[in-house]
């Protein structure tokens, strides 16, 4: 058996059978290019870390250093302040916010210390 056709018993091959879940990447070929189009428009645009998956190919994660990141994130955007949520998890603050760019959608955020933990650690 090729890499291309593994044999049935070691588990590799079409193991997803439905449709819903079997998104070639050419789904997610529209996130890459608005992706790509707001990097060229915002040359100065922090970079992240930016997740996306076959079961939501017109959905991105877009986990950046801090909240300035984030500000800098909702402009390019054009997202407005009202839109941005922060809420506690777990002791920390996470900076949120949901943007549409174009057909696609953005979840922007960062998480980082409270103040109260930072000045006591």
């Amino acid at each position: 058996m090729s890499q291309h056709d593994p044999a049935p018993a070691t588990g590799c091959g079409s193991m997803l059978t439905d449709p819903d879940f079997t998104n070639p990447l050419t789904a997610q070929a529209v996130l890459f290019t608005v992706l790509a189009e707001l990097a060229a428009l915002h040359p100065g645009l922090p970079g992240g870390y930016i997740t996306t998956s076959q079961f939501t190919p017109a959905e991105a994660h877009v986990l950046l250093d801090g909240p300035a990141d984030v500000e800098a994130w909702r402009q390019a955007t054009h997202t407005d302040v009202r839109d941005v949520q922060l809420i506690d998890v777990d002791g920390d603050r996470k900076v949120l916010f949901t943007a549409s760019v174009g057909p696609i959608a953005l979840r922007v955020y960062t998480v980082f210390a409270s103040v109260a933990s930072a000045v006591g650690a």
